[in-house]
């Protein structure tokens, strides 16, 4: 019999790295649907749920968005 693992522990980088694939298949729905159709609205949701569970997950409101590079100066 196998044995579940108890509830309350996530493991948030393999969920991550799942919410990031989702992410990317939402925003390239945003790229190509007509805007404000169906479809459209529907990826901007989708887009928004997950850019909400990576900060509860993460403490950053900004997880997935792209982060300017440190310079080295």
């Amino acid at each position: 019999m196998v044995r579940r693992p108890k509830r309350g522990h996530i493991n948030k980088d393999e969920v991550l790295e799942k919410l990031e694939a989702g992410r990317s298949g939402a925003i390239q729905v945003c790229t190509e649907a007509k805007i404000y159709s169906d479809e459209y609205e529907a990826a901007d949701k989708v887009t928004e749920a997950i850019d909400g569970l990576a900060e509860k997950l993460t403490g950053d409101d900004s997880y997935f968005h792209i982060k300017p590079s440190a310079s080295k100066d």
